[in-house]
């Protein structure tokens, strides 16, 4: 699971002092400090799940049921779910002085990611870019959404590459 493994990587930080981080709203919000390294791995573990158990519905819903309703509500139940969580968690957490940019998020995300991974992720976007392409012209009464596809599927290629780069540059 290197892809789960990436995006849970984009939440924590290390400092250079060894401490360990969560920030649970990624580079938009603050950082709290983790006391433990086996309160690390725990939190790590079921940030994972949590990606895992919410994103999936998300994105297989619509596949199996022909339908965008079951992945609407399987992200506001996720959702609530992971507020719900933060607000139980964050107080037990000491808030951190340190931020996570963009980029050292994005770093982080590209070193669990692997090399495989984003080269794999950037090939499939640039085929659904090439699909989208394929439906604007095949297709002209589906301008809106060969244009989604391409414009969604086109910025996610433009990210695994800027990865890609990032990860090159922190080896």
């Amino acid at each position: 699971m290197g892809y789960f493994e990436g995006l849970t990587g984009s939440s924590f930080k290390t400092t250079e002092d060894g401490r360990r981080l969560f920030f649970p709203w990624g580079p938009l919000g603050r950082g709290y400090a983790i006391d433990s390294e086996e309160r690390y791995g725990r939190l790590r573990k079921q940030v994972k799940a949590y990606m895992v158990v919410s994103l999936l519905p998300v994105i297989l819903a619509p596949i199996i049921y022909h339908g965008y309703i079951i992945s609407f509500a399987s992200a506001a139940i996720s959702l609530t779910f992971y507020l719900a969580w933060m607000w139980v968690l964050l107080p037990r957490l000491a808030p951190a002085d340190e931020r996570l940019s963009f980029k050292e998020s994005m770093t982080s995300q590209a070193r669990a990611h692997g090399p495989v991974v984003l080269r794999l992720l950037t090939i499939i976007s640039l085929v659904f870019v090439a699909a989208g392409l394929l439906m604007l012209v095949a297709e002209p009464h589906g301008r809106v959404i060969a244009l989604a596809v391409i414009l969604f599927f086109g910025f996610c290629a433009t990210l695994f590459i800027r990865m890609l780069v990032l990860r090159r540059e922190a080896v």
